[in-house]
């Protein structure tokens, strides 16, 4: 019975990640051009998300900063949310991009849904200060969709559900540091 369930579950994944290659391919080519546009460009990339947003944000900070599949220099990479640590306002990461963000950066969003104000204040102030933009949504996040650019990167992650819902955006993570790496230091 146990082993069943266990089998059941680890099925699904397999099912998600064939979906994530099939859906994916073209925002997961796009933000991994994007990050190595703003890299290539002496830019950096800063990332932040709210809920299990903050955790895939800071992944993708750690794989950037310290590598991932090959030993190579860290890539400037910050992530915002540690930076911001008692600080409730729903301009937090806006202030932080004001004073640091430059058109040559790349941010990266994490959302759970609802469009956080502190996530579409930061939007904003990426979009002013014309930095380009990856954006990972849930589910009702129609305002921050609303506020992107033509150029800006949407992973749209809606149709998956509860913990595939993560699985999906650290394997979506993985692959744009892949192709990162790639980009920057060639491959096979």
């Amino acid at each position: 019975m146990v082993e069943q369930k266990i089998f059941n579950r680890f099925q699904q994944m397999i099912e998600t990640t064939m979906v994530i290659g099939d859906l994916f391919a073209e925002p997961i080519a796009s933000a991994a051009e994007s990050m190595s546009k703003s890299l290539l460009s002496g830019g950096s990339i800063y990332a932040c998300g709210e809920q299990s947003g903050t955790i895939i944000s800071a992944l993708l900070c750690d794989y950037l900063s310290n590598g991932f599949e090959i030993e190579r220099p860290g890539f400037p990479a910050l992530h915002l949310n540690p930076l911001c640590l008692g600080n409730i306002r729903g301009d937090r990461y806006a202030m932080l991009l004001k004073t640091h963000g430059r058109n040559t950066d790349t941010l990266f969003l994490a959302s759970c849904g609802h469009s956080d104000p502190a996530l579409l204040a930061g939007l904003s102030m990426a979009i002013e200060k014309d930095m380009s933009v990856i954006l990972f949504t849930i589910d009702n996040d129609d305002p921050l969709i609303a506020k992107l650019r033509y150029h800006d990167t949407h992973v749209d992650l809606n149709n998956l559900t509860g913990q595939l819902t993560t699985l999906a955006q650290v394997e979506i993570i993985q692959c744009i540091c892949f192709l990162i790496d790639e980009k920057i230091f060639g491959g096979s």
